[in-house]
């Protein structure tokens, strides 16, 4: 099977077309970054004018997905603006040409044709690698006069990795954990599955990590244990911990530190040290208290907490 996603208007006779709008040419509507398509079923994945739509961290399970996808060898061909030469043509241009850029750079005012994201190349090459892909060409071409491109073709490999990195972020998006909806809970999440899967095998290390996200832990180590007969003490303890939900208890304590004042580090610090005795509270087989009522953001980092309280002491004025 060949895939062509993100098709719009563009489509590919012998592939199958994907999008996510109705007004569009898809054989088949589903969004790009949680494909509805079985494992190694693809040799050939297109994805043409896509990723700058999705931004930054969507791009990042979207590429998790083509990896999941496509077989052993496949091939992934990316096109993308180049956002460094746009940046060339704009300073160089003169109001027409800088107008024209500046298109190219935000996308259209049309629904769902805006930009998100524009990826250097380097960083986009980096991206593939960390998913699971080698780059084997890239070529700069003109899309349209005076928008310049990019044109990644990319070979997946095969790598235990790549395979847990896409299994992790897939559960995740299924499970509402990816944090698209709030920018800093998606980067604190991704701050979590990078540091998961570097880990190691070292599950006292990936047990740490649920003082910044238990449900996302707990679904790590659901995918590393799935075939033993029986849970690790680290994944019976990142049960309890997203059971009691602990990032809740996390902030309360980190507001009770903060005591209606600014957020500092050293505050942060100390509730982190907080969840340390929570969690080894839980990996001698005790249970939390579970969390009181109230939301609380889906990860535990600095950033996402002090935005958090910062709403928070907002609405109650």
């Amino acid at each position: 099977m060949k895939i062509n996603i993100g098709c719009g208007y563009n489509y590919l006779p012998g592939y199958l077309n994907i999008d996510a709008s109705i007004a569009s040419a898809a054989d088949r509507r589903m969004e790009a970054h949680a494909l509805d398509l079985p494992d190694r079923s693809a040799e050939e994945i297109k994805a043409l004018q896509l990723v700058e739509h999705l931004g930054f961290f969507k791009t990042k399970f979207f590429l998790a997905e083509c990896w999941r996808v496509l077989a052993a060898g496949g091939t992934l061909s990316l096109e993308t603006p180049d956002i460094e030469k746009t940046f060339e043509v704009f300073l160089n241009g003169d109001h027409k040409v800088k107008e024209a850029a500046l298109g190219w750079v935000y996308g259209s005012e049309t629904p769902g044709m805006n930009h998100l994201y524009c990826f250097p190349a380097g960083l986009l090459e980096e991206l593939l690698s960390e998913a699971g892909f080698e780059v084997t060409a890239l070529a700069a071409f003109n899309f349209q006069p005076g928008r310049p491109a990019l044109r990644f073709s990319a070979v997946k490999r095969t790598a235990e990795k790549a395979a847990l990195n896409a299994a992790l972020r897939r559960r995740l998006a299924e499970k509402g954990l990816a944090g698209f909806s709030d920018e800093l809970e998606a980067a604190g999440m991704d701050f979590v599955i990078r540091r998961l899967l570097g880990c190691g095998g070292d599950k006292a290390r990936a047990l740490e990590l649920a003082l910044y996200s238990a449900p996302a832990v707990l679904e790590f180590f659901s995918l590393e244990e799935e075939n033993e007969h029986h849970p690790s003490a680290e994944a019976l303890a990142a049960a309890k911990l997203a059971a009691a939900g602990v990032q809740a208890q996390l902030l309360s304590e980190l507001e009770k530190n903060c005591a209606g004042g600014e957020v500092t580090q050293e505050a942060f610090a100390a509730a982190l040290e907080h969840g340390r005795g929570l969690l080894a509270a839980a990996l001698r087989g005790e249970t939390p208290a579970p969390a009181g009522p109230g939301p609380a953001p889906l990860v535990f980092t600095f950033d996402a907490a002090c935005a958090f309280l910062a709403k928070k002491r907002a609405l109650l004025r």
